[in-house]
């Protein structure tokens, strides 16, 4: 076997780490919220779309653009255990229902999201 399909097999036997992560605007304690099958990852893309002027999330880019990165902070948040015979599918169901039981919970205690 020739070291690309080694390589490419290899990352295919990879765990990362899933779950949500989330980003902090320091000054006001609002929160963003999102998930990742790859928390080691997250925060690069979100703050490379942050520093382009990409994200999708209009209210945190504005406060990104206006306050600056300093004022923001990443941290993950809670990590989904995940079955090895679980499809790509059912851990982005799982994702999904995930985030939005937490996003429920943190709203009832009075918490300020970036939606």
């Amino acid at each position: 076997m020739d070291a690309k399909k080694e390589n490419k097999n290899a990352y295919k036997q990879m765990k990362f780490r899933i779950g949500i992560f989330q980003i902090v605007n320091r000054k006001t304690n609002r929160k963003y919220l999102s998930t990742s099958t790859d928390l080691e990852r997250a925060y690069n893309g979100d703050k490379f779309q942050l520093n382009n002027g990409l994200h999708r999330n209009n209210d945190l880019q504005s406060d990104w653009n206006n306050l600056g990165s300093n004022e923001f902070e990443f941290s993950i948040v809670d990590e989904l255990n995940v079955e090895d015979t679980a499809t790509k599918t059912k851990i982005n169901a799982d994702l999904k229902e995930f985030i939005d039981m937490y996003k429920s919970e943190l709203l009832k205690t009075g918490e300020l999201l970036y939606e």
